[in-house]
């Protein structure tokens, strides 16, 4: 008994002259010893041979054939990448990013091990040489995902194969993100890079808001926009999340995160470590908002109203109207039909154009002879996903979108379902402040490997005292 005492004794000391030597932020990757894996470069791969042999594999655009690698260790093949990902907050959940390059990656790729808290062993920056052989490769959910094979699925990789199988390099680097200049320039090439994008905020329909939405059962995704070209990526955060309580930041700057396809893979998302990966200092670029305040609008007096009855299934050509693709492409807002209901929709969906960008312009109405006027119309969306829609007016158009001064209309729009219609949805605007012809523009922006979502636009009126 007094041996077993002596030897419990002696492994708590041991564990309290460790604890008093080691800082908490040292726990993540202890430093042991290190020997430097001694692997022949001629069993190594890189990422880009085999995403490409996984895209020889896979034609079709549908297409998503396993690509198995040979189980037979005689003839082992390691695959080679730095860690860009980190779990410690909860927004990684049992999945390792790995990329080609530190600093100026070319392809990344997903390994999915059924661990957690894997930033103790894979920090970021390390370089990792993962034993292919047994395990293959398809594209999960939009990701490019290396794992066990099960049939035409991947499964995590079990922890006592990832120990045996992931080998570790020595001496872990600084990971630089590389720099995107625009959301527009997002490619599946980037699908699991560390990324920074500069000039982006929070749309301002997200101000205020939390990271996770506390209606969200996984996944929450908010709206980010770019200062320099309007273009949009959305933040994706899981519910798990350490930080999903906390605030967005409210101002404009640079974030820092991964590249990642949305569950559904629908649209690409960027995924943060932690709050600490913005760096929201700079002043909102928010175009300037009509904000009218006015009182007793909406008089009997209507000053335009055009509901689309007249015009034909598939018309893109309405008297008076603008109807015009910014980049020049072929999709427009045209006339659709459903119960004898008449009505102007739009979608980038098998569009073939990303970013696409249509603007829906009313004829001038002359504010002139009336006070009180009100912007009313209605909006219906289907199979959304993102909010590609926007409303606004100008007093100076003369036929160049560019060079004329666009008020946002603050109103409300359709929003949801993800899957079929949903219901229409009224909108108003407080425009009583405005002299002279006035325009009201509808625009569309989204793009095919983006947001798709179809929008119709019902009943545009005008009325005044």
């Amino acid at each position: 008994m007094k041996k077993i005492v002596l030897n419990l004794l002696s492994l708590t000391l041991l564990a309290l002259v460790f604890n008093s030597c080691v800082r908490d932020t040292d726990y993540e990757t202890p430093e042991i010893s290190c020997t430097e894996p001694a692997i022949d470069p001629s069993s190594m791969t890189d990422i880009a041979a085999v995403l490409s042999n996984w895209h020889a594999l896979n034609q079709a655009p549908n297409d998503r054939n396993v690509l198995e690698f040979a189980a037979a260790d005689a003839d082992p093949v390691y695959l080679t990448g730095y860690v860009v990902s980190k779990d410690k907050t909860g927004n990684f959940y049992k999945e390792l990013f790995i990329q080609d390059d530190l600093t100026d990656p070319q392809h990344a790729v997903k390994l999915a091990i059924d661990q957690r808290s894997l930033f103790t062993r894979y920090d970021r920056g390390r370089k990792l040489y993962v034993k292919l052989n047994g395990l293959g490769l398809n594209k999960v959910h939009g990701e490019y995902v290396i794992g066990n094979v099960d049939g035409s699925d991947i499964r995590p990789i079990l922890p006592n194969d990832a120990d045996k199988n992931i080998l570790r390099g020595c001496t872990p680097g600084v990971v630089q993100a590389k720099l995107i200049n625009s959301p527009n320039d997002i490619t599946d090439d980037m699908i699991g890079m560390y990324v920074q994008f500069d000039n982006m905020q929070f749309d301002l329909s997200e101000v205020g808001q939390t990271f996770v939405d506390p209606a969200d059962s996984y996944d929450t995704h908010r709206l980010m926009k770019s200062c320099a070209d309007d273009s949009e990526l959305k933040l994706e955060t899981s519910t798990f999340a350490s930080f999903k309580d906390a605030l967005l930041p409210e101002k404009a700057g640079s974030v820092k995160g991964i590249i990642s396809r949305n569950y559904g893979d629908d649209f690409y998302v960027l995924r943060v470590i932690s709050p600490e990966e913005f760096n929201f200092t700079n002043n909102r670029c928010d175009p300037a908002i009509l904000d009218c305040n006015g009182t007793n609008i909406g008089g009997t007096n209507v000053l335009f109203d055009e509901d689309f009855a007249s015009y034909n299934y598939g018309d893109t050509n309405i008297t008076g109207w603008t109807n015009v693709n910014v980049n020049g492409g072929a999709t427009l807002f045209k006339v659709g039909s459903y119960q004898g209901n008449n009505f102007m929709k739009c979608s980038a969906y098998n569009s073939g154009e990303d970013p696409l960008e249509v603007w829906l312009i009313t004829p001038a109405i002359n504010l002139d002879n009336s006070t009180g006027e009100e912007l009313t119309f209605k909006t219906l969306t289907g199979y959304n996903n993102g909010q590609a829609l926007s409303v606004y007016v100008s007093t100076d158009y003369s036929g160049d979108i560019n060079t004329a001064t666009w008020l946002l209309v603050n109103t409300t729009l359709a929003d949801g379902p993800s899957s079929g219609y949903g219901n229409w949805v009224d909108g108003s605007a407080d425009i009583s402040c405005l002299n002279g012809n006035v325009y009201v523009a509808f625009r569309y922006k989204g793009g095919e490997n983006g947001i798709t979502t179809t929008f119709e636009i019902d009943d545009v009126k005008i009325t005044a005292n």
